[in-house]
């Protein structure tokens, strides 16, 4: 009885670990499959204001006090020519975080919204820009090249970069996505 008694268990034993692992493999694959149908959220905000720092650090040598910064559109090394949110709203965020840093930074090129304007800085007619934030992105079946460069005008070289990706999710496509421009052409 003993021996029985022993064996139903081992047996039992045996049989809920083999279900708890088919359930606990099952949960993986959820998590897989939910991930590939419900990808995460990309925080641009978060990236782009970490790659702000990193280049505030390289060009805060070479930017004084009064210099001038305008951030122009990223260009898309597949589309060039064509705008798109993305590559107006990434040098938008890291002007964003420069401009906390202190630097004057002239966002009019890439102002997604019009509630930036508190960030403005105060130019004097004709008042040459010092410096120049710019970049590439290139969009790829998973994810999106991002490079950003800092030029200095004057002396045309560049005194910051830094290059990263962005996760292709459903999110990144539709901000990455080419927006058409129409050009009205006339016979005058």
């Amino acid at each position: 009885m003993k021996f029985r008694t022993c064996a139903l268990w081992l047996c039992s034993a045996l049989i809920l670990g083999a279900c708890s692992e088919a359930m606990m493999g099952g949960a993986a694959l959820g998590v897989i499959h939910r991930d590939t149908l419900f990808p995460p959220k990309t925080n641009f905000i978060e990236k782009n204001y970490a790659v702000a720092d990193y280049l505030y650090q390289q060009a805060r040598t070479f930017i004084g006090r009064r210099d001038l910064v305008i951030a122009e559109p990223l260009t898309d090394t597949q589309q060039e020519g064509m705008s798109s949110t993305i590559g107006k709203m990434i040098p938008e965020q890291i002007g964003i975080r420069m401009s906390q840093l202190g630097v004057r930074m002239d966002l009019s090129k890439v102002a997604t919204t019009e509630d930036i304007n508190y960030l403005k800085p105060s130019i004097s007619k004709g008042e040459k820009v010092d410096f120049v934030l710019s970049g590439t992105f290139t969009r790829n079946r998973s994810d999106v090249n991002v490079s950003m460069r800092m030029i200095d005008k004057r002396e045309q070289r560049v005194i910051a970069s830094f290059d990263y990706i962005l996760p292709m999710n459903r999110e990144t496509r539709d901000l990455a996505q080419p927006q058409p421009k129409i050009i009205r052409l006339t016979d005058k």
